[in-house]
């Protein structure tokens, strides 16, 4: 087994070649920003050093060019999607994935850190190994601290908060708002918010989590809060914000905010129960109770007022990772990425 790293411009690739099999392999590309970098390598916080952040093994100047080499990690959460044919994942193992992830949006919002991730999703969670459960966040180059913001224009936009899309101030709870998105879409094998454009974006949000607060709105700028939101009288007479209507070649004409958010998650968590995951050893269980802790929780994941946001340290003892993840003696206790999906991959 070979080990080389290919150098284009600011990416640094890891590549395998196994000379046997004839075969290349290559992780996902990972950036970290220099300022990042330099907080995570202080020594004062070395004792801090958190496993859920992808390790840097090296790092070198090629052509006045930045060059880093990480650790060879597994397939990311988007590949395991895709080897479930998107049917999804079991909450159990989604269990194990969001312990983690909180661990490290945990981590990065101590105060002497304060990190922003600013692109967290599927592709940037990759596994520590392709039949184990264990996973390390990536892609740090769009991260900042909170009081040294770059950028106004960041997450992709599926997992993009409605403060971010309204061009209001953001803080850690971006990356919040961003798992509450992941953790669906790792369950149903599809995007929570799917949307084609910004505009669209934030339809789809709306039409599960109702209208947007007033408050928010009335902070945005009309720069922004002008693309989404129209004033309309209602029944009384008073003067409130609505959704502006879609463009003309737009499939829906009308956008119907949810007025029952929860249940409308509820439907969009469990719509595809029944076509979903032959190798659960638990499918066939009653698993209402765990979905109701499931909902709650990405519920409050995804608030649209930060300050009203889960906190990874609430997060953490929520009761959805108090029980346990089936009922009955059907959890094997193993962390086996098989136990949920059935994974093949080449290493």
């Amino acid at each position: 087994m070979i080990k080389i790293i290919l150098v284009r411009k600011v990416h640094a690739y890891e590549c395998y070649i196994d000379e046997a099999k004839g075969a290349h392999y290559y992780p996902s590309i990972v950036f970290v920003t220099e300022e990042v970098l330099t907080y995570f390598a202080t020594p004062s916080l070395q004792f801090l050093s958190f496993p859920q952040k992808v390790r840097l093994e090296s790092h070198f100047m090629h052509r006045n060019h930045q060059c880093l080499v990480f650790e060879l990690l597994s397939l990311n959460l988007y590949d395991l999607l895709k080897n479930t044919q998107f049917s999804g994942v079991s909450l159990n193992l989604i269990r194990k994935f969001a312990k983690q992830i909180l661990k490290a949006l945990h981590f990065l919002a101590r105060p002497e850190l304060n990190i922003i991730h600013c692109d967290l999703k599927p592709e940037n969670i990759l596994l520590r190994h392709p039949k184990r459960s264990g996973i390390k966040v990536v892609d740090f180059g769009s991260s900042c601290r909170s009081n040294r913001q770059t950028y106004s224009y960041i997450q992709s936009r599926f997992y993009r908060s409605p403060e971010v899309i309204l061009g209001l101030p953001y803080t850690v709870a971006i990356d919040m708002w961003s798992l509450g998105c992941i953790l669906v879409e790792m369950h149903t094998g599809e995007p929570l918010f799917s949307g084609s454009d910004q505009f669209d974006q934030m339809c789809k949000i709306v039409e599960v989590l109702g209208m947007v607060p007033s408050h928010l709105i009335d902070r945005s700028t009309p720069k922004y809060r002008d693309l989404f939101f129209g004033r309309k009288l209602d029944q009384f007479g008073r003067s409130r914000w609505v959704m502006r209507p879609p463009p003309p070649d737009a499939p829906k004409s009308e956008i119907s905010p949810s007025l029952d958010p929860l249940a409308t998650l509820s439907a969009k968590v469990r719509a595809g129960t029944n076509k979903r995951r032959p190798y659960d050893p638990c499918a066939q269980l009653d698993m209402s109770r765990t979905y109701e802790l499931f909902e709650d929780l990405v519920f409050r994941m995804l608030a649209f007022d930060p300050q009203e946001r889960i906190k990874p340290a609430e997060a953490m003892k929520h009761p959805f990772f108090q029980t346990e993840a089936v009922q009955n003696g059907c959890d094997t206790g193993r962390s086996s990425v098989e136990d949920s999906v059935a994974v093949k991959v080449n290493i």
